[in-house]
């Protein structure tokens, strides 16, 4: 037994290395998990605590991918849970990004949305549900193929899941300690962090119970991008949905 084990963990490893990231570990410390993170083969140590994902500088790393590979990350921990996926119909996962702006001989700024959600228990009256979203800027310089970091002068992340009943009401149970809270058809969660080029919650185990059975599972990710720079004091916003019914 303790031998598939360790070929299941290895297998698992592999799979992380060959996307760009792994974990080997995390540890807590004062109230937070904080995880071992390795981006081609470079260690940084991401933090988190109460659901909220923190980034620490990774000068010489390549901005926007050090995002994606974390993103990655979580998103591939929540699929180490037990999940009905065949039940379900609609993708985990759904990204997207735009130009924000054009900063005179610096380059572009991008921003970007990040939604995963994935079903960790099913029982058809009892739903429960975890994911990743996070919300990211970044500059990209003229010529050059890396990125790298630009904050953003106010950056918001909200997270809104709605889960559908066939008939009657639905219940919505929240465990202490993700940031959501409960509403009469989902769960919100909503964060505002100053001068700061990404924000992110990973959250698990939020249920939804309905007498007559939980039909679908939505999220909605949000990010409001305040850049105050000169001539650049605007209010910029991008989503990402995820949308899952049962088949």
């Amino acid at each position: 037994m303790r031998q598939k084990i360790a070929w299941f963990m290895a297998l698992l490893l592999v799979v992380a290395m060959l996307q760009g990231v792994s974990a080997t570990s995390y540890a807590k410390q004062h109230g937070a998990k904080v995880y071992a993170v390795y981006i081609n083969g470079q260690k940084i140590s991401v933090i988190v605590r109460n659901g909220i994902v923190q980034i620490p500088s990774t000068p010489g790393i390549d901005r926007k991918e050090v995002f994606m590979a974390v993103n990655r990350y979580f998103s591939s921990k929540h699929k180490q849970s037990l999940e009905t996926s065949s039940q379900w119909t609609g993708s985990n996962s759904d990204y997207e990004q735009r130009k924000a702006f054009s900063i005179p001989h610096q380059g572009d700024v991008y921003i970007s949305a990040y939604a995963y959600l994935t079903i960790e228990k099913d029982q058809f009256s009892v739903v429960a549900v975890g994911g990743y979203s996070s919300a990211a800027c970044w500059i990209q310089p003229y010529d050059y193929w890396w990125s790298q970091d630009y904050f953003a002068k106010d950056l918001g992340l909200r997270v809104s899941l709605k889960f559908g009943a066939a008939s009657g009401s639905v219940y919505i149970s929240v465990p202490p300690g993700v940031g959501f809270s409960a509403t009469s058809e989902g769960a919100e969660y909503s964060v505002t962090l100053h001068n700061t080029d990404y924000a992110a919650v990973d959250f698990d185990n939020i249920q939804a119970s309905s007498t007559f059975g939980v039909y679908s599972v939505a999220d909605h990710t949000s990010g409001s991008f305040y850049f105050g720079e000169v001539g650049h004091n605007t209010l910029y916003v991008e989503g990402a949905n995820v949308y899952k019914r049962r088949g």
